[in-house]
């Protein structure tokens, strides 16, 4: 493996570990993991499985998404195909790491080995749809380009500048007939509407 090859990989695996940890805050902040034990334990499968919709939407698409992208500001990675690797290395990343925290949650715990593998098993399912499809949407999104609609920016309107003060010597009122001074922005100078002159 040569340097270049070496040096992408390593890019490829950090962001698939924070596309990990994206999916993962996201599916605990909404209680769903242990929803899912529970669930699993009292053999209510069906919601095992609805669980993991939601989480699969809901974090695992975000985060495949986030991955994906990614790939292409960090990396400058170009072509659909670059979003969809972030998020399959967010899915390998997610699929390696709660592994092995599953299997040493269950032995810790002494809780039933087959039911938290089987939660397990069905979560990676999800999981492997949706991570690669949150990559494959910052694909298609990177390849479409879209601008930012202007009502987005929420650029504030700015009101015309202050004329700067007048020259040294010359105040706001005309050194001749002692009307007031206008200044015109286009010749950046000051004018006297009363004597139709530039002082």
């Amino acid at each position: 493996m040569n340097e270049k090859t070496e040096a992408s990989l390593i890019d490829y695996i950090v962001i698939g570990i924070i596309g990990f940890a994206l999916g993962q805050a996201i599916s605990s902040i909404g209680g769903f993991q242990v929803a899912l034990s529970a669930y699993a334990t009292i053999g209510d499968w069906g919601k095992v499985a609805g669980s993991d919709v939601i989480i699969g939407i809901f974090a695992f698409l975000p985060a495949g998404f986030v991955a994906g992208y990614l790939c292409y500001k960090q990396l400058k990675a170009e072509g659909n195909m670059a979003g969809f690797t972030g998020g399959v290395m967010s899915f390998v990343a997610y699929f390696i790491i709660t592994l092995i925290v599953t299997l040493a949650e269950t032995g810790i715990a002494g809780a039933d080995f087959g039911t938290q593998m089987g939660v397990w098993a069905l979560l990676m399912v999800f999981a492997l749809v949706f991570f690669p499809l949150g990559g494959l949407l910052a694909g298609w999104t990177h390849a479409m380009n879209v601008p930012m609609p202007s009502f987005l920016k929420f650029q504030f309107m700015k009101g015309p500048a202050a004329p700067p003060p007048p020259p040294p010597g010359v105040s706001t009122t005309c050194p001749s007939c002692g009307g007031p001074l206008r200044y015109i922005e286009q010749y950046k100078r000051w004018y006297c509407d009363k004597e139709g002159k530039y002082v």
